[in-house]
């Protein structure tokens, strides 16, 4: 059990950002973790707490309480299986520290123990705070007593061990049974191409069922014989299991529950002692690590400007590398997939054809909310692809490239920069047109949204960049973790995030009290993007470029 705890606890820490990245800014960590705290963490989970309530509060006269509850905990398990699989795939086979521990006298189930543990911690922080949410708002609507907020908490620790127990059973079958998984990059392709896959399905399958409105949903849910969800209570059945134990106040459903787990977790262990390290031996850990033939290539050298050598080279890192191309890049294509989503959950109370109706009339207050909704959204997507925010952490090791080349660190900042503004940029522009021309919106008005679309863009990229500066993290085994251990990225769309609902809640309170017109609001609003647009350039060319100075590994 020690070796078993100390491993959990490197583990751990390999993926954290290390003691002297925390001591550079420990002020600057703890306002930003307040911040990311009270800006996305609790709002999120109160509103999820709030719909839980209030479809449980419908549901409770039919005698089908807890099925909102258990529909949302059963989405959560779905989606924590899909994204467990890149995660655990990456953490058992393709992390840096398999050269290290497979030559330790230790056993198979150990490492694989260790691993599974620390990658359940690592990753279920904001599962834990969504199923506690559901459960927070599921217990109030239904009066349950006081004691299932205890049941409900070990819920919160417990639910997220078995779709990664599936995971890790799957992932140790598929390299055992395949040869053609034998490195990350495979594994990147195949679980983005799944996850698409069931984006694409959800879409559809709640379309065809004519939307998920307030009533039909309630309606759904009531029927005793729901498929979907009879389905997923077949594939996870201890959400089932705990729920009926606060229900029912019995113990055996919380006992079948445990046993569960335990027999999910025994299954993996076993299956980890007899085949781990037979797939683990000999896995190439990204494909863009092999040595290719170098021979003729000093043929192919050409001579470019500065500036655009760079940019290539950003392109290329982002789009050849599967981890990067999957996180940054895709979710610049299918965001419009989860619009749509929201489009078709309203089934036949859609608000969105009344809203479309009003903007064709010319509605001030519409048009309005439009054109914030346009700067939200494109803050928004340019903070979650992370281009900027990991632009630096994208550099590791090698940060001692970008201090000696011959072109100044203020420039590869602004090359780094440009490289999101044109991916999220072009992106946003691509959608913003399009909405002109589906919704028959006139030339000025689309044009208006391009240019404030852009200015969010560019506004988010640069403070981005200032924001991965202040302490990047440059130590990391592997892209993914690059990406998931840098606490940057999650700060950096808390304040911009933040920022961007302060901006359009004022905008929309000044046109709703005040005498103040929309035209003059949408004025205010291009002049405000233009301050904020270039106090994140200052600080990018000057304070970034200064922390970047005094960074060393």
């Amino acid at each position: 059990m020690s070796i078993y705890l100390k491993l959990v606890k490197a583990l751990i820490a390999a993926v954290e950002p290390t003691s002297d990245e925390k001591n550079r800014k420990k002020i600057f960590y703890r306002v930003m973790a307040f911040i990311a705290v009270f800006g996305i963490m609790l709002p999120m989970a109160f509103f999820l707490g709030v719909i839980i309530y209030s479809l449980t509060k419908q549901l409770m006269p039919t005698g089908a309480g807890q099925n909102a509850a258990e529909l949302f905990l059963q989405i959560i398990s779905v989606f924590s299986f899909i994204f467990g699989l890149n995660v655990i795939f990456s953490v058992f086979y393709f992390s840096g520290d398999i050269e290290n521990l497979l030559p330790l006298p230790l056993r198979p189930f150990q490492i694989i123990a260790s691993k599974f543990t620390a990658a359940l911690i690592s990753e279920s922080v904001m599962e834990f705070i969504l199923i506690i949410a559901v459960y927070a708002g599921f217990i109030i609507a239904a009066g349950l007593p006081f004691y299932t907020y205890l049941i409900a908490l070990f819920a919160m620790l417990t639910l997220p061990i078995v779709p990664l127990s599936y995971c890790a059973v799957l992932c140790m079958l598929v390299m055992l049974l395949t040869g053609f998984i034998k490195n990350k990059d495979t594994v990147n392709k195949i679980t983005g191409f799944l996850t698409f896959a069931v984006i694409i399905a959800l879409a559809a399958v709640v379309s065809a069922g004519g939307g998920l409105d307030s009533e039909h949903l309630v309606a759904a849910l009531s029927d005793p014989h729901n498929a979907l969800l009879g389905v997923l209570n077949l594939i996870f059945p201890h959400v089932h299991l705990i729920t009926a134990a606060m229900v029912n106040n019995t113990a055996v459903n919380l006992i079948f529950y445990l046993g569960y787990n335990v027999l999910c977790v025994a299954l993996f262990l076993l299956i980890a002692e007899a085949v781990y390290l037979k797939t683990a031996v000999d896995v190439n850990r990204s494909a863009a690590a092999r040595k290719k033939d170098l021979e003729g290539s000093l043929g192919k050298i050409r001579s470019s400007p500065a500036c655009l050598t760079y940019l290539k080279k950003e392109f290329r890192i982002l789009f050849r590398t599967p981890a990067y191309f999957m996180n940054c890049v895709l979710i610049n294509l299918i965001w419009p997939i989860f619009l749509y989503l929201i489009y078709v959950l309203q089934g036949k109370t859609n608000f969105l054809e009344s809203f479309i109706y009003e903007i064709h009339r010319g509605n001030e207050e519409i048009v309005l909310i439009f054109i914030l909704g346009i700067s939200a959204v494109s803050v928004l997507v340019t903070a979650a692809n992370c281009i900027a925010s990991s632009a630096i952490t994208r550099e590791g090791r090698h940060l001692a490239f970008i201090k000696y080349i011959p072109l100044s660190i203020g420039a590869q900042l602004n090359v780094k920069a440009l490289i999101s503004i044109i991916i999220s940029g072009s992106g946003m522009l691509i959608y913003v047109i399009a909405a002109g021309i589906y919704l028959h919106l006139g030339v000025k008005l689309v044009l208006l949204c391009c240019v404030i679309s852009l200015l969010s863009v560019v506004f988010t990229s640069y403070f981005g960049i200032y924001m991965d500066s202040v302490n990047p993290k440059l130590i990391w085994d592997s892209e993914l973790n690059a990406l998931r251990g840098n606490y940057n990225i999650f700060f950096n769309m808390a304040i911009a995030i933040l920022l961007e609902a302060v901006v359009c809640a004022g905008a929309y309170l000044a046109f709703k009290f005040t005498p103040i017109g929309s035209l003059l609001i949408i004025l205010l609003l291009l002049i405000l993007l233009m301050v904020l647009t270039a106090v994140s350039y200052l600080l990018c060319s000057t304070k970034a470029v200064k922390n970047i100075d005094r960074l060393s590994i």
